[in-house]
């Protein structure tokens, strides 16, 4: 069990009257959401239609209460929301996807025998998928499963193992023990899947001070302003550190100034969502702070380079054309992910264009060109990576006319290292911050252009006559 995985769920955790529930961030700075079961907020948890506890009485992990703002029910079904104070630190992200055979989960809460007085101990139980039921999901115990270890759980949180660099996700919401359990205890339990979830905080009719409710996204997915402070992160390599800091500012409010009241990465995703997507990988990777973290480096540079007037979703849709990032939530360098990079849709790729990847490992160099590329695709036979496209002659040929649109491969870690972090004398003329001017701040613009303009500028293909 990873350590770090176990805390997460822990920390989204709470206790909720006699059950449990889930705290998560939406897409809104205004307010959290705790996710739990209807019958956890009534005086007779058998009928859904009892008075409400009062008051309700939520906790945190390490004991803290949490004040209740609103309460959003479903009308018909077992599940309910708390609109909550926000806690701009919570990053937990939902499952996009149904869990299926084989898949492990974690059911997380406060069950009763874990209760003592005023004291509820958190924990958690390895189940893994066993069937569908309607709307709901079954799932069966790893390890024995008595009655009284259930009992509590309720409200409480189903979550991803988070093993291998995997994110934890929230899949669902446990709110009942499966089957009759007077006749047969089996330990199964029945669940909600988030996307249930899902469907309750986007109905129109369900409202918060007179609005809809927030979406179960992540919060940097609604503006820019949450990002830019993670950017250009880099190294802390240079002598003078308080000269790298106003470097990173410098950068980091070119993009903000020009896009923070006119494009949301929330806005991007709905209408780029293919341009964004690589070939057999997870779509919650679609929403990770990881991509977006990226994607608004390579923005930043983009406009750096290209000086646009006008910074909105047709620039980016333009952008991705000829300058395709490649986000892979996975440990090892781009070239390992070789097969699900040539296999994406490039369709919309223009000639001559540079796909920029960003792992969770650096590569050894910045730039590899196409005769790179074409040399490890051979090296690995791709054409026998996937048959079901057609024969292998005819999936080597579509996938030679992909790489042939391609003039390199940049490593997005490993450009910043080259640009910023090794060029400390380069920039150090005009890294004082107690002379920092405007002027200054072209001059460092100029320099940066010039480190990162070899790399990320889109040469136009000659004419051969």
């Amino acid at each position: 069990m990873s350590q770090e995985a176990d805390l997460i769920r822990q920390k989204h955790s709470v206790k909720v009257n006699n059950g449990s529930g889930v705290l998560i961030q939406p897409m809104s700075p205004d307010y959290a959401y705790v996710l739990t079961a209807k019958h956890c907020l009534k005086v007779n948890s058998n009928d859904l239609n009892s008075d409400d506890i009062d008051p309700h009485v939520i906790i945190t992990y390490d004991g803290k209460p949490i004040t209740v703002l609103d309460i959003i029910f479903h009308d018909t079904e077992d599940m309910a929301i708390f609109i909550v104070d926000p806690d701009l630190t919570l990053e937990l992200m939902i499952n996009c996807t149904p869990l299926d055979d084989n898949d492990e989960v974690f059911l997380c809460g406060y069950p009763e025998d874990r209760r003592e007085g005023d004291v509820s101990e958190y924990s958690a139980n390895k189940y893994e998928f066993y069937s569908t039921d309607q709307n709901r999901v079954i799932l069966t115990p790893k390890a024995v499963i008595t009655h009284s270890n259930v009992v509590g759980f309720s409200g409480g949180g189903i979550f991803t193992l988070g093993n291998n660099n995997d994110p934890v996700l929230l899949c669902g919401i446990e709110t009942k023990m499966d089957g009759n359990i007077d006749n047969e205890y089996h330990g199964n339990i029945s669940v909600i899947p988030i996307s249930e979830y899902e469907k309750l905080v986007d109905n129109p009719q369900k409202l918060y001070l007179g609005k809809t409710l927030a979406p179960l996204l992540p919060l940097h997915l609604s503006s820019f302003e949450h990002l830019d402070n993670f950017t250009f992160d880099v190294q802390r390599s240079w002598a003078d550190d308080d000269g790298l800091n106003l470097l990173q500012d410098v950068l980091r409010a070119l993009v903000t100034e020009q896009i923070k009241v006119s494009l949301f990465p929330y806005e991007i995703l709905q209408n780029l969502e293919q341009s964004f997507h690589v070939h057999n990988r997870p779509m919650h990777e679609l929403r990770c702070i990881g991509l977006w973290k990226a994607f608004l480096e390579l923005l930043t540079i983009s406009i750096l380079i290209d000086k646009p007037e006008t910074v909105d979703l047709a620039y980016v849709r333009e952008m991705m054309k000829s300058k395709r990032l490649m986000y892979i939530g996975g440990s090892g360098v781009w070239r390992e992910y070789i097969k699900d990079i040539l296999f994406t849709d490039l369709e919309e790729l223009n000639e001559n264009s540079i796909i920029i990847t960003q792992t969770h490992s650096k590569s050894h160099s910045p730039k590899f060109t196409n005769d790179f590329i074409k040399k490890i695709s051979d090296k690995i036979n791709i054409g026998r990576a996937d048959t079901n496209s057609g024969s292998i002659i005819n999936v080597r040929r579509e996938i030679n006319r992909k790489i042939s649109k391609i003039n390199s491969v940049i490593d997005l870690t490993t450009l910043h290292a080259e640009c910023i972090e090794a060029k400390e004398t380069v920039y150090e003329e005009h890294t004082n911050s107690a002379e920092c001017d405007d002027e200054t701040e072209g001059k460092l613009l100029t320099l940066l252009n010039n480190e990162y303009a070899p790399y990320l500028t889109i040469k136009e293909l000659e004419n051969e006559d």
